[in-house]
This record gives structure tokens, C-alpha cells and sequence, in this order.
């Protein structure tokens, strides 16, 4: 194979990283727009999760068509050997990771937390803004904990990424999610308003998300 469409092939998937990135920037601005508290299952912020899991995972995934018997030729070695797509994949990455992650991310972070501010004067909850903006801080991280997810030489890495993701969702965001909830009933509660005994129920099926799931599973 031509030494150039070996080089085309390792600026490809040396930029699935930068696109994960732009991903959940997208996540994190869909997550608003849908609410903040009850993303919509389909919408825009699972779906741009998912596609952030699939960028990352897009590599070990290939060998499928090995395993299949399709003889696929990875590029031998991660350095390019073509100065100017080295330079393009260069550029882009810097452009995502210096511009993008470092700068636009964190004014975008203040945008809601200014908006947080103009929800809470308009006598809307500023719970939305709020957590849209801490989901975006956090983008570096949730970058690196769904990159550990999806393990390098597993054909099944994306799928081993989505359920990692929803031990995690489970084992940790629940709990925390839990926790806001009964604060918010004794909230309600303390300033004699309706809704806290919603949220008491909501706080109990969020502790026992996994027993709900293998209910349903012995159900079926």
C-alpha cells in the first residue's frame, strides 16, 4: 500500500481523539437545551455521548474485519511520514486542544452559569444551567475516564465502553443524584411547597436503579 494512504489512515485516527472532544462540548450544550436533569433518552446529549464513545473507540473496533477474515492494514507505527498531513493532523489537534478544550469550553461554562443566575431570577430552577456547566469543566476528565473504557486490541470496545458507562451511571451518578433529590424534598418540605414526596420517590428508584434493572431482567 502507497506510503501516502498509510499516512491518510494515521491522521484519521490520531483526530478520533479532538472529535471525542467536540463531541461532548456538544453533549454538554444538549444536555441544557434538554433540561439539565431529565436528558431525553435518543436526544441530542446521548446521542453525542455515544459518538464520543465511538471516536474513541473507533480503532480496536476495526479489527473486526479481521476477525472476520477481511485483511485490513493498519498503518505499521504512529509517526507520519508525510510532512504536510503531519502538519494538518498537528494543527487540528492543537486547534481542539488549545482553542477549542482550553478557551471556548470554559467561556461556554460561565455562559451557564450566568444563565444559572438569570433562571434563578426569573423564578425558574437554576439546577439545568448548573449541571450543563459543571459537565463541561469536567470534559477533560469524562475525555479520559471513557478513553480508559474502551480498552485498546478489543474488537468489542465500544460496547465495553457503553456498559462501563452504565456501571458508572449507575455505581455513582445515582447516588449523588440521590442525594439532590432529598435535599430538594426537605427543601420543598422546610417551605411548605408541593412536590417533595415526588422527590422522595424519585430519590428511592434512583438508590435502587440496579435492583429495578434485574427485576426487569428476572421479568423477562
Amino acid at each position: 500500500m502507497p506510503t501516502l494512504l498509510y499516512d491518510v489512515m494515521r491522521v484519521l485516527l490520531l483526530l478520533t481523539g479532538p472529535a471525542a472532544f467536540i463531541c461532548l462540548l456538544n453533549a454538554g450544550i444538549s444536555l441544557r437545551k434538554e433540561g439539565g436533569t431529565v436528558f431525553w433518552i435518543g436526544g441530542g446529549f446521548s446521542k453525542w455521548m455515544l459518538w464520543a464513545v465511538i471516536f474513541l473507540g473507533l480503532e480496536p473496533t476495526l479489527s473486526w474485519f479481521q476477525f472476520l477474515g477481511i485483511p485490513v492494514f493498519f498503518p505499521p507505527g504512529a509517526a507520519i511520514g508525510t510532512p504536510w498531513l503531519a502538519n494538518i493532523q498537528q494543527g487540528l489537534a492543537t486547534f481542539v486542544n488549545s482553542f477549542i478544550v482550553a478557551r471556548v469550553v470554559p467561556v461556554a461554562a460561565a455562559y451557564f452559569v450566568v444563565r444559572a443566575v438569570l433562571d434563578t431570577a426569573s423564578g425558574a430552577g437554576p439546577l439545568p444551567s448548573l449541571l450543563s456547566s459543571m459537565f463541561l469543566l469536567a470534559i477533560s476528565s469524562t475525555h479520559a475516564l471513557i478513553d480508559g473504557w474502551t480498552p485498546a486490541g478489543n474488537r468489542f470496545s465500544i460496547v465495553v465502553g457503553l456498559e462501563s458507562m452504565w456501571t458508572y451511571l449507575a455505581g455513582r451518578i445515582m447516588p449523588i443524584a440521590a442525594g439532590l433529590a432529598i435535599c430538594g424534598a426537605i427543601l420543598q418540605f422546610a417551605f411548605n411547597r408541593p412536590g417533595y414526596l415526588r422527590l422522595l420517590v424519585c430519590a428511592g428508584g434512583f438508590l435502587t436503579i440496579n435492583a429495578l434493572w434485574i427485576l426487569i431482567n428476572r421479568m423477562m
